[in-house]
């Protein structure tokens, strides 16, 4: 009679630590996030394109350089692109986004920051 008592008229209760779980879960100094996979090379224009800064291309094979294409217009290339760089793309499928960052009149080349 005693213990039936006790057990209707305690406070149930759970073991577990929730309190930690939102600190834990909140960024802290140590938090890792992965890197952004971002690669600036330096491309090619053909002289007869119209290039602004901002725009995002596509970068696709065409034998042994990669090109820079605009809708259906090819816009630049890149000759001699870093192994990594066509590394990447092979494992993309053979296409990747890119964005023009900076454009050199001069030299007639872009650096072009690849995703």
């Amino acid at each position: 009679m005693g213990l039936d008592f006790i057990r209707r008229a305690a406070k149930g209760f759970t073991k577990a630590w929730d309190r930690g779980r939102t600190s834990l879960a909140s960024p802290s100094l140590f938090t890792r996030y992965p890197e952004s996979r971002t690669r600036t090379v330096i491309a090619d224009v053909m002289p007869d394109s119209q290039v602004q800064v901002g725009a995002e291309l596509v970068v696709c094979f065409a034998g042994d350089q990669l090109i820079l294409v605009e809708e259906t217009n090819q816009i630049g290339c890149m000759k001699n692109p870093p192994a990594d760089l066509v590394e990447a793309v092979r494992e993309a499928g053979g296409y990747a986004l890119c964005q023009i960052k900076q454009f050199n009149p001069l030299s007639g080349t872009a650096d072009v920051e690849v995703d």
